[in-house]
């Protein structure tokens, strides 16, 4: 067990909002191909930025937590027929279970990952239907390092649903509403969400789907000895909690309202391809708490700092659960990977580069 007392983002800079191919060749369907070669890519892309920046990441007491962007798996192609499958998975609850275990944990199972927290993006993936597919958006976190065994509390805890949920090695989270630019920008297929298929809604608001929103992850604590929260929502569920929902404020914060015992959110994490931090609706750490996005929608014209990423002290909770914050951390560094290790072939690359900016470590402040 660690006792943290600072934290540090790590952002990773990928275009997401439209795909990109990283298979060469016309074969078709090669989805586990082009989903393990996006993982290996992720590994390597960590494995470079913790040696160039070295010596920013070197202090033992900064936990560092390494962010993709949303729809970082995101199919690229060739698929056949592509107006049914175009950009996702098929079967994702097969195919993201084989890149966890074949791939991510493996890789950052090893002692030099022991102060890491890797959210990997999300995985755009879908299930067929009789009329259309039903789209499913899942991100999956790893907590790094060797020592990832629940203890026998933290396996009781894990199996209720009042108790607060740890992280072992990895766990997933499921976006809760799909935007009507995630299935490709300009083409709005928001009905074929699977929240709002009858076959799978009713998961998608139960206790067990909310509560893997907030978790902690073993090993990690803060600088009193207590576990480390963190909360972590995909895009549009930071400002919208559900389909249906008649509230404008995000899922964290809706979770607020609907468990007012839960554990205050430490760091308060968003992985999103076109959203910014929100402090009225949607941001939900604690105060002194931190909130962090890092986001992968193609920049505009004039270019915006890439990556697109941000992080934001909260200084203080009102009455009403907004937010306010201020400005926190800087960039120390930033710098576009090796062109080796951009995503996608010739040709399909996006620009700008994909790029890893390391940040300023935080400090943590002890809970009152």
């Amino acid at each position: 067990m660690t006792n943290y007392t600072k934290i540090q983002l790590i952002s990773y800079g990928a275009v997401t909002s439209t795909p990109t191919r990283v298979l060469a060749g016309d074969q078709s369907n090669r989805y586990y191909e082009d989903l393990a070669s996006r993982g290996r890519t992720l590994c390597d892309v960590a494995d470079w930025a913790a040696t160039t920046s070295a010596s920013s990441l070197a202090d033992p007491e900064t936990l560092k937590v390494f962010v993709a962007p949303e729809f970082y798996f995101r199919y690229g192609g060739p698929s056949d027929p592509p107006e049914v499958l175009n950009d996702s998975y098929p079967d994702g609850e097969q195919l993201l279970p084989r890149l966890a275990e074949e791939i991510l944990k493996p890789h950052f199972a090893a002692e030099g990952y022991a102060d890491w927290v890797v959210v990997a993006g999300s995985m755009f993936w879908h299930k067929r239907g009789p009329a259309h597919p039903s789209y499913f958006n899942t991100t999956l976190v790893i907590n790094g390092g060797p020592d990832t065994a629940l203890t026998p509390q933290e396996r009781a805890d894990n199996a209720d649903v009042r108790a607060l949920a740890t992280v072992g090695a990895a766990t997933t989270n499921q976006k809760s509403l799909m935007s009507n630019i995630d299935y490709a920008i300009g083409v709005d297929r928001s009905e074929w969400d699977a929240s709002l298929n009858p076959m799978f809604r009713l998961s998608f608001t139960d206790d067990e789907f909310w509560r893997w929103h907030v978790f902690a992850a073993h090993g990690k604590h803060g600088p009193q000895g207590q576990p480390l929260v963190f909360g972590l929502e995909v895009c549009l569920e930071h400002i919208v909690a559900y389909a249906g929902s008649d509230s404008d404020v995000g899922l964290l914060r809706t979770m607020e309202a609907r468990v007012p015992d839960q554990p205050e959110v430490d760091i308060h994490l968003v992985t999103s391809c076109g959203m910014t931090l929100n402090p009225a609706f949607g941001v939900a750490a604690r105060d002194d708490g931190y909130a962090m996005i890092v986001d992968g929608m193609q920049p505009g014209v004039p270019p915006l700092p890439w990556p697109n990423a941000d992080v934001r002290r909260v200084t203080r909770v009102q009455h009403d659960g907004r937010r306010s914050v201020g400005a926190s951390a800087r960039v120390l560094s930033t710098r576009p990977v090796p062109t080796n290790l951009q995503l996608g072939v010739a040709g399909s690359r996006h620009n700008p580069l994909d790029s890893v900016a390391v940040w300023e470590a935080q400090p943590l402040a002890d809970v009152v």
